[in-house]
């Protein structure tokens, strides 16, 4: 579906104009992009070591980032952000589940980051603004329902009704614990500065895409504005990595500020390429040397994790 959605996109511009579109492409701008993609991952490296020392895995600093660059192989898969839990849980002989809280802070800091760097674009179009201030709003609910016990209690109780989310009851209560023992951490919010660094370079490889199309059309305050709102729609998309979502939403958005819609999609595919698709070809390679250095074998390791077992206590 996703692929179809970008399929149609290039068909409704017509193969032809979006070539003459692409060709515009700026090359001096291809090594800049390349240098923000792989300095993005590495910061989340970086980001993500301090939260799984606090979940209680004990990993340095190159261990950490190069299972972070390793779990980027499986960036476009279902659940692929998942795929370095699963390389930490081989490496560190630990359950997934220590490492998946990690991920949900990690993910849930930026997602709020994301947005906030998108008000000072918003103040211009009432619209976005609305769209921007409901985002905010989700991503507090979000945060209210892990840290207040009686909003959590009545999700238990919603997602006690569903069948097959019944069972799942007790692992999401666990990483509810989990997760609030890592946001009440003072360092959580101490290294979330290197989030903010995670956040500029996104916004500044989008600026740059649009830049190399279709240059003098948008400032960075309004990319800051496209690119949170176009990842946030391919965050609810739930297809692997945003696909399709990112794209319709982003070739939207930037039809909206007077850019052709051959350039537009040009764009949010460069973006995408800069992104995903060097963060696969990146992560293919740390895999490779995370396989022959831990001897990995197995391509996943999930371990069930007893639902009965506490979290750390908070400070």
């Amino acid at each position: 579906m996703a692929l179809a959605v970008i399929g149609a996109l290039l068909l409704i511009a017509s193969p032809e104009r979006f070539a003459q579109a692409a060709r515009r492409f700026n090359p001096r701008v291809a090594p800049l992009l390349a240098l923000l993609s792989f300095s993005y991952y590495l910061l989340q490296g970086v980001r993500w070591r301090p939260l799984l020392v606090a979940a209680g895995v004990r990993i340095s600093f190159p261990r950490a980032i190069l299972l972070n660059f390793a779990g980027q192989a499986a960036g476009l898969l279902p659940g692929g952000e998942l795929a370095r839990c699963v390389l930490v849980s081989e490496v560190c002989q630990r359950e997934v589940g220590d490492a998946v809280a990690t991920v949900t802070v990690q993910e849930l800091i930026y997602t709020l980051l994301i947005t906030a760097v998108a008000v000072p674009g918003s103040l211009r179009w009432p619209e976005a603004a609305a769209g921007v201030v409901a985002s905010l709003a989700g991503i507090t609910a979000v945060f209210l329902v892990l840290t207040v016990p009686a909003m959590f209690r009545v999700v238990t109780q919603i997602l006690g009704r569903i069948p097959f989310a019944r069972r799942y009851t007790g692992d999401v209560e666990e990483l509810r614990r989990s997760t609030v023992h890592l946001l009440r951490r003072w360092d959580t919010l101490a290294w979330s500065l290197v989030s903010v660094a995670q956040v500029l370079i996104t916004v500044t490889m989008f600026w740059l895409a649009v830049e190399a199309v279709a240059p003098g059309v948008l400032s960075f305050p309004q990319a800051a504005l496209e690119y949170a709102i176009a990842h946030l729609a391919g965050s609810l998309s739930f297809s692997p990595g945003g696909l399709g979502g990112f794209e319709a939403v982003c070739v939207g958005m930037l039809l909206a500020v007077g850019v052709a819609f051959p350039a537009a999609i040009a764009a949010s595919l460069v973006q995408r390429l800069s992104d995903k698709g060097l963060g696969t070809v990146y992560g293919t390679a740390a895999y490779l040397v995370a396989r022959h250095k831990y001897h990995l074998q197995s391509r996943s390791i999930v371990h069930h994790r007893s639902t009965g077992r506490k979290a750390p206590s908070a400070p």
